[in-house]
C-alpha cells in the first residue's frame, strides 16, 4: 500500500469529511491545489469558512488538504485525491 492508498483510506474513514455534501467547492479546491499549491489553497479555504453556506465544506476540505500535506503529494496527485472524495462518499453509501 502506497501513501496515496493510505490517504484515501484515511479520508474514507473520516466521518467529518464523509458526511459533508460537496458542491463546486470541491472541484475549485482541487484545481487550486494543483495550480497554486498548498498555501494559497489553505488561505482560500480559510476564507470560505467565513461563509455560512460553505463552512462545512471548507472545514472538510482543510482536513483533506492536511492529509495531503503529510504525504507531500505533488499537484496532480493532490488534485486527483481531492476529486476522489465524491467517489469515496458514493462507495461508502453503497
Amino acid at each position: 500500500m502506497d501513501n496515496v492508498d493510505k490517504v484515501l483510506l484515511e479520508i474514507e474513514a473520516d466521518n467529518e469529511i464523509m458526511k459533508v455534501r460537496f458542491t463546486g467547492l470541491l472541484d475549485t479546491t482541487a484545481d487550486m491545489r494543483e495550480k497554486h499549491g498548498f498555501g494559497t489553497t489553505k488561505a482560500f479555504l480559510l476564507e470560505k469558512q467565513g461563509h455560512a453556506s460553505l463552512r462545512d465544506q471548507a472545514r472538510a476540505l482543510l482536513k483533506v488538504l492536511e492529509k495531503l500535506e503529510n504525504i507531500s503529494a505533488d499537484g496532480k496527485t493532490a488534485r486527483l485525491i481531492i476529486k476522489a472524495v465524491n467517489s469515496l462518499q458514493y462507495k461508502r453509501r453503497r
